[in-house]
């Protein structure tokens, strides 16, 4: 299974409804790859809290909607 689909199936209502991680990147106005590496350490956090990939998915894309640098930010504050 490749994580890096261009869209995440909704499975849950949010924020990044029937957004691909290349419409994140260019709200955000970041590189296609520098999301990427984000989406990647959310979907590793988000599993955390549920077996089920599409949902680590879709809450992975809203946090990365309101902000593309969550996870980075979320690991410094863990500290």
């Amino acid at each position: 299974m490749n994580i890096f689909n261009l869209y995440v199936e909704d499975v849950l209502k949010g924020l990044a409804d029937n957004m691909s991680l290349e419409d994140i990147a260019k709200k955000h106005s970041i590189s296609l790859e520098e999301l990427k590496a984000e989406f990647k350490k959310g979907i590793e956090v988000e599993k955390e809290h549920t077996d089920d990939v599409s949902i680590s998915k879709e809450i992975t894309m809203d946090h990365l909607f309101e902000d593309p640098k969550y996870y980075t930010k979320l690991k410094k504050a863990e500290k």
